[in-house]
């Protein structure tokens, strides 16, 4: 990866991300920084290992990173990915290709500085619930099928949206009996979108643009109480794009 710049102040900022290499080079493009004592290399043997279930390695990476967001890297170098997220704080800021592992860092230095962010047409916010997962989505009515999305996390763990098409009519029931051998909602070759993780108490906002229809969102970061993916547990919501 390489940045258009290494070192900026602290503050809202837009990412704009272009796949140079081609197809076969894409992947899931997100910023995030390690909290006092936890170290990249801790983070690559815990995250494989939370998504086996390992609840204590959940724990670990859920405490020792700040995950602040991302977005898949288009195959077509000719497509850009656009996203902004709120550098909070002077430091180093890792900016990592989850799907090939390698990464870059940003420093970000100095007073922070006023830069606006995108104008939101929508929303999909985590947030607490009584479901099984104790977390659950909560979206705008009316929503475009295309714009800005913001994704704030206002729930008690790192999340991330699943945003895929799913068929006219299909209810969060639906998408929950899928999970236990019913039909699958889902549209062949529909419309996807979606995020990189987001830990509590940040904002993500991501340009988007999917065909209208049906959709549900879903997040499968790993639970802290079962290591089971959230969505599986019960954190989907179903919702129309005009």
């Amino acid at each position: 990866m390489k940045l258009s710049q290494d070192t900026l102040r602290p503050g809202n900022t837009i990412f704009k991300v272009r796949n140079m290499a081609g197809k076969a080079s894409k992947g899931l493009i997100q910023i995030v920084r390690f909290r006092h004592g936890y170290r990249l290399l801790d983070a690559q043997s815990d995250i494989p290992a939370a998504f086996g279930g390992d609840t204590a390695a959940v724990a670990r990476v859920d405490d020792g990173m700040v995950f602040y967001g991302g977005m898949q890297a288009k195959g077509d170098r000719s497509k850009v990915s656009k996203w902004a997220v709120r550098i909070d704080k002077p430091g180093t800021y890792f900016v990592v290709n989850f799907d090939r592992g390698n990464f870059t860092t940003l420093t970000a230095k100095g007073n922070k500085q006023r830069r606006a962010h995108p104008k939101a047409t929508g929303f999909i916010n985590a947030v607490t619930s009584s479901n099984d997962a104790g977390n659950d989505f909560k979206a705008g009515k009316g929503m475009p099928h295309r714009g800005w999305m913001s994704t704030e996390n206002k729930a008690k763990e790192p999340h991330f949206v699943e945003l895929g098409q799913v068929k006219k009519g299909t209810t969060d029931a639906d998408v929950q009996a899928s999970f236990e051998g019913g039909p699958d909602p889902s549209v062949p070759g529909g419309g996807h979108a979606g995020t990189g993780v987001i830990s509590p108490g940040h904002t993500f906002i991501w340009a988007y643009h999917v065909p209208k229809g049906r959709y549900a969102a879903l997040c499968f970061w790993p639970s802290l109480m079962t290591g089971a993916p959230h969505g599986v547990m019960g954190m989907h919501a179903v919702f129309n794009l005009s």
